[in-house]
Parts: C-alpha cells; structure tokens; sequence
C-alpha cells in the first residue's frame, strides 16, 4: 500500500500537532501550582519575621500562659503561734498586744533582797481595742514563761512602779501602755509572755 508524498507530509504535521497537545499542561494545574507556591512563600515569610522579630517567642508564651499558670496558694496564718517581738498580735476578743520592751535586770531601789540566782525583768506592754465594746484585761492575765518549763506570775508584790499594769479597762478604739515585772531565775532562756485575753491564751516572744 502506497501514500502520495502530500499525504505523507499532512500525516508526519498531524502527528506532530497531536503529539504537542498530549504534553501541553492545563492551565488550571499551572495556576493551581502558582497559588500553592505564593502561600508557602507567605508562610515562610510570617515565620522568619516573628522569629527575628521575637514576636514568635511572645506569640508562644501567650498560647501557653493559659496552661503554664499555677494558682497561687495563701499561706495559712497560725493564730495560735507566738507573736515575734515588737510584732502586734490580734486576739480572737479583738484586744491586741504588743511587746515594745523588755528591760532584763531591772534594778530596782529600795535595798530589795533577791537570792543570786533571781533577777526582775520590766515587760512594756501596748494594748488596743480593735472591738466596739469596751474590754478588760488584769495583771492576773500575764505569765513568763521560760525554756526550762519554769512559770512566772505577773507584778511581785515587793516591787510597785508608777505604770504598773493592774486592771485595765479599755475603751473602744482606745490604746493603753502599761508595764508588767516578773521575778525569774537569772539562767532562764527562751521567755515568752502569756497573755489570756477571753478564752484564748497566746504566747508572746521577749528574746529575739
């Protein structure tokens, strides 16, 4: 079987035309291709400029923050502990005290015979009414207590000073200074002042 060479050459041109539409790409896929292209530049862009910006840190913290906080947990407050020196202590009745000196020994005048191994100690008290109601308080009230377990009463009747703390009424929003002597062993360590103010008895540090 024979051609004529005219349709020899439209064959070879058709083939040729035929071949190139097979490998031609739609224009879809290229445009497809292109937008895919200019959202990874994009992102890669946003990247580097938070991370050089430090704004990627930031951003990183504030997603975590909401994850990384720990509540915060109000220490509970021991009423019953002893209260430090010069440190006001707020009783359950509303009287509150605080120890603003301790004078260890207090020499006293008047030829007072004390055994060697005893001293007085002056203890200055400040009291104030926190409550609406008058309050009171006596010298019976206070004790010292010290480290070896030994327990002292308030005010030795051998020794009397002008601010001597007695009975005390206190008015309303009202403060009072008053002094308290005990007689103690010279070697005692650690002394506290006991106060019992209503149904509750709490410890005073006189040593820092």
């Amino acid at each position: 079987m024979s051609f004529s060479r005219e349709s020899q050459y439209r064959n070879i041109f058709a083939t040729g035309d035929f071949a190139r539409e097979r490998r031609r790409v739609p224009p879809i896929l290229i445009g497809c291709l292109a937008l895919l292209l200019m959202v990874c530049c994009n992102c890669v862009g946003l990247v580097l400029g938070l991370q050089f910006g430090g704004g990627l840190g930031n951003l990183t913290k504030s997603a975590q923050l909401p994850f990384a906080s720990k509540p915060t947990v109000t220490p509970t407050v021991d009423r019953n502990a002893p209260v430090p020196l010069r440190t006001p202590g707020l009783m359950d009745n509303r009287l509150e005290l605080t120890v603003i000196n301790v004078q260890r020994p207090l020499k006293v005048e008047g030829g007072i015979a004390l055994p060697p191994n005893q001293q007085f100690i002056l203890v200055t008290v400040k009291i104030a009414n926190k409550s609406s109601t008058t309050l009171q308080t006596t010298a019976a009230d206070f004790k010292v207590r010290g480290g070896g377990g030994l327990t002292y009463d308030a005010n030795p009747k051998t020794v009397t000073i002008p601010n001597l703390l007695t009975d005390l009424s206190i008015a309303p929003g009202k403060t009072v200074e008053a002094e308290l002597i005990f007689q103690i062993a010279v070697d005692d360590w650690d002394l506290q002042l006991f106060w019992k103010a209503g149904n509750q008895t709490r410890a005073f540090k006189l040593e820092k």
